[in-house]
């Protein structure tokens, strides 16, 4: 299905060059490369004022959402609910991380910070997750700051995710704190972005391999502490797209206390059920959707439960032809996954539910079963194999919307391809303390690829140019002055 948002703006051709030097130089780079490698877009997103106000809305939703499912799991603890929720919102976490995990959900801890992947705005807005411990914080900031400050403003906002950031941990530490982050080394480079930016508004920003983490950060007299440039800091704001890996495992259930006392901030809490994606089937599940809004449905889509011993495929019936529903709603198994029609499997989507990264990286966790039905056939084999080992996965509608936008290679800045995109919508919001969001800035993402993930620039063997490309998001004058969010004018 084409679709568009409200707009998306052209730049003149000549602003491609502009742009790959900036993310060159700024070292906007993904991985260990010298080079900005993804396509450009001379090109902006702008959200109107009925758009911007509805993402808004739908950001108190998600976050009544996750109340609740936390709820779920504390009533599942203390067995008012079924064991298999706290299972579940507990697979595949090490012991240490369990009892951080319920020393934070017993004490009501919540993110502070988020980025919701919109697939969709219009005809209907929809999700593709919700990520509460986003990663590529420096890359995507920084390439949010560079389109903004090169493009023309189209008689639009910008956002600006870094001050609304450190608005963010300045809010929880006070002024002058030290912000930790332990990253994938592949994030690395594109965070350095973000070390200046922060530390020249006096925000102490410590970025390293997180496999340096056990290392480098670890308890003194009470307070959590990191190791940098000879010497001890005390660490205000503890940022982490994963901590897992980042921290000794005996200093977890520590961390938490730490957290609950008031002495640190742990962004995202110790609670991986922000990790995981089987809760977006609780809203469908008839047991469960009373307590979740109706709004709530309509941005996850739909969502179900594969279980081993039966699936019901009933809430992803909506929207769907009426051939492809009547397949459907015959499911019982997951092995009848693989003998549906094409036009039926091209539909789902099979996404591994757990919050442990090590079950759904590098390939493993978001499968489709569209292509051959012996190809299907292997594809169900493998998530059986792991239902099996008690794994909680889901299956999603599959949203095929795309998107036209113009872009060029990072080797031929003037050359332009019309690309038929997927596209994913980056949002980022804050909250305060009661809750309240408070948007800060976007990006385009587009690629090829239904998945939209930000791979290099380069031609297929068909001689098509694929890869994934990014712009700015901004906001149309219309929604000022009173605003909820910070802007600043380019």
């Amino acid at each position: 299905m084409i679709s568009d948002i409200p707009l998306i703006a052209r730049h003149p051709d000549s602003v491609s060059d502009e742009l790959l030097g900036k993310f060159t130089a700024n070292r906007l780079i993904y991985g260990f490369g010298e080079t900005y490698a993804s396509l450009i877009t001379p090109s902006s997103c702008i959200l109107d004022r009925a758009t911007l106000a509805a993402i808004t809305e739908d950001l108190i939703v998600l976050r009544r959402f996750y109340r609740a499912w936390n709820e779920l799991y504390r009533a599942a603890l203390a067995g008012e609910e079924p064991r298999w929720i706290a299972d579940w919102c507990e697979y595949g976490l090490p012991p240490e991380a369990v009892q951080a995990q319920r020393l934070t959900v017993t004490a009501g801890l919540e993110p502070r910070f988020c980025r919701v992947d919109y697939i969709s705005f219009s005809p209907r807005r929809i999700i593709a997750e919700v990520q509460w411990k986003a990663g590529g914080l420096g890359l995507f900031f920084g390439i949010h700051d560079v389109c903004a400050s090169v493009a023309s403003t189209c008689g639009a906002y910008v956002g600006n995710p870094v001050g609304g950031f450190r608005a963010l941990v300045t809010g929880l530490s006070g002024d002058e704190p030290v912000v930790v982050n332990p990253v994938r080394a592949v994030w690395l480079q594109g965070e350095s972005y973000l070390r200046r930016a922060l530390e020249q508004q006096g925000v102490r920003y410590i970025v390293f391999d997180r496999r340096d983490g056990a290392r480098r950060i670890f308890e003194r007299n009470g307070a959590l502490v990191v190791a940098e440039g000879g010497r001890l800091w005390q660490v205000d704001v503890l940022y982490g797209q994963e901590l897992l890996p980042a921290i000794a495992p005996d200093l977890l259930a520590r961390l938490a206390r730490m957290a609950i006392d008031g002495r640190v901030w742990a962004e995202t809490p110790l609670n991986y059920i922000y990790r995981q994606k089987w809760g977006m089937a609780l809203p469908f599940m008839t047991n469960y959707a009373r307590l979740f809004d109706d709004r709530l449905r309509e941005l996850l889509g739909a969502v179900a439960l594969l279980r081993q011993e039966a699936v019901d495929l009933t809430p992803l019936l909506d929207h769907a032809p009426p051939p492809v529903a009547q397949q459907l709603s015959a499911v019982r198994t997951i092995d009848d996954l693989a003998e549906l029609s094409t036009a039926a499997r091209r539909l789902l989507v099979l996404k591994c539910g757990a919050g442990n990264g090590a079950y759904y990286s590098q390939g493993r966790g978001v499968l489709r079963i569209n292509g051959s039905h012996r190809a299907a056939q292997k594809t169900i084999a493998f998530v059986k194999e792991r239902l099996a080992q008690g794994e909680p996965w889901i299956v999603q509608r599959y949203i095929d919307t795309v998107y036209f936008i113009d872009v060029c290679p990072p080797w031929d800045t003037h050359t332009l391809h019309r690309l038929n995109a997927h596209a994913r919508f980056m949002v980022y919001a804050t909250f305060d303390s009661a809750g309240s969001p408070r948007i800060i800035g976007g990006l385009g993402n587009f690629s090829h690829y239904w998945k939209v993930s930000g791979r290099s620039a380069h031609y297929d063997t068909h001689g098509q140019l694929i890869g994934a490309a990014f712009n700015d998001l901004r906001f149309a004058r219309e929604c000022y002055p009173e605003s909820p969010i910070s802007w600043h004018s380019q």
